[in-house]
């Protein structure tokens, strides 16, 4: 902190350090309450998911830290957008940017802190998506995964049956393991019409694909019996080991493997699908840059106006924002577009609406000329 404090007072002046000081104390406050808002949403469904037997209730706080701190390259571009248009809302509306151009404080001052702040923030949530939330997010999955295996194990009975969703077929374990995680003498049967299918095995265990999401029932040391019993086809194998699907894996789990994956792996496989997720880390910090520069126009809304005037602007120019990057990160998926334009067009164009909305008392004057012009001439 001495440190920070005596850079901070070499290099920058009053008027820098205070408005650098409102940014902070904004982004803060922005980004408490969207951090709770996520930690208490994500904590509803945690609990929905324990009370129905599908997740241990011992690991829902740890996959809670998990889950925040992953959403974190998330909620600082929206929230550093926030806190700048916030401060410089209050400023204006205070009238403290007039008192400052007044004093001599240039317009050119005002954007150097805003880029300075937003380029710190940018540069952390750089690494927070490209290499510190794939590795929450890789922690997150694979111990989600071996809780729900669990709660898969720990929901079975000993010495019962249970029977599937669907009917389909029916289980029964004569015991656990010692450690928890496996089963011992196990029994399936398979409903068949035609050929019942019955599975008997020393040993047993749930196991879940880490790409596909796949659930599978590992047997271990057992028999396969197939057909009715005195029928000429009936059959008998023997087997060391066998799987058994129980259940398919959803696309979220697909998906959410995906985001999960380091960014180096996905750069080095270079389809147009991981190339996509890259571009989309990647457009996490551009965009706290661009949009915390088009802040400042969205905070000069005049005056009497008062300091939210132009919050509703501001959220609206980063629905759009977001929305069409994740529209292009489908389209790079899908081949639509070449990954080589990818997000590129998108921060483009905002950098495009940036340099309008900055220069556009210039672009109205001129237009202003024009149409005086052609009114001279026309007389």
């Amino acid at each position: 902190m001495p440190v920070i404090r005596h850079f901070l007072s070499t290099y920058l002046s009053v008027i820098d350090r205070y408005l650098l000081r409102e940014f902070a104390l904004n982004l803060f406050a922005v980004t408490s309450v969207l951090w709770l808002i996520f930690v208490a949403t994500r904590f509803a469904r945690y609990l929905a998911q324990a009370a129905v037997g599908n997740l241990p209730s011992e690991v829902i706080f740890t996959l809670l830290g998990y889950s925040s701190l992953g959403a974190l390259s998330v909620l600082l571009p929206m929230a550093t957008f926030l806190g700048v248009m916030l401060a410089l809302g209050r400023m204006n509306a205070d009238n403290e940017i007039t008192v400052m151009s007044a004093c001599g404080v240039p317009h050119r001052r005002l954007v150097r802190n805003v880029t300075l702040f937003a380029g710190s923030i940018a540069i952390g949530v750089a690494v927070l998506s490209l290499i510190i939330v794939p590795n929450v997010l890789s922690g997150r999955y694979e111990l989600e995964q071996r809780a729900k295996m669990s709660a898969d194990t720990s929901g079975l009975i000993a010495g019962n049956f249970k029977e599937s969703r669907n009917g389909d077929w029916t289980f029964y374990s004569q015991g656990l393991s010692e450690d928890k995680q496996g089963m011992v003498n196990v029994f399936i049967e398979i409903h068949r019409d035609t050929r019942p299918l019955v599975f008997r095995s020393d040993k047993g265990r749930f196991e879940i694909d880490s790409e596909t999401g796949n659930k599978y029932l590992v047997l271990e040391q057992g028999y396969r019996y197939e057909g009715k019993a005195g029928d000429q086809d009936f059959t008998i194998a023997k087997y060391k080991t066998h799987s058994l699907m129980i259940e398919k894996g959803e696309a979220k789990q697909v998906h959410e493997r995906h985001k999960a994956l380091p960014t180096s792996l996905l750069w080095q496989r270079g389809n147009a699908k991981d190339l996509a997720e890259v571009q989309w880390r990647v457009s996490s910090a551009v965009m706290t840059l661009i949009l915390s520069l088009l802040a400042i126009s969205l905070a000069n809304v005049g005056p009497r106006k008062g300091r939210y005037a132009g919050l509703f602007s501001a959220i609206l120019v980063y629905i759009i924002y977001s929305n069409l990057l994740g529209v292009t990160r489908a389209w790079v998926t899908k081949g639509i577009i070449a990954p080589l334009v990818g997000a590129v067009w998108v921060h483009v164009l905002m950098i495009l609406i940036l340099v309008v909305m900055v220069n556009k008392h210039k672009i109205r004057y001129h237009w202003l000329q024009y149409q005086l012009r052609k009114q001279q001439e026309a007389m």
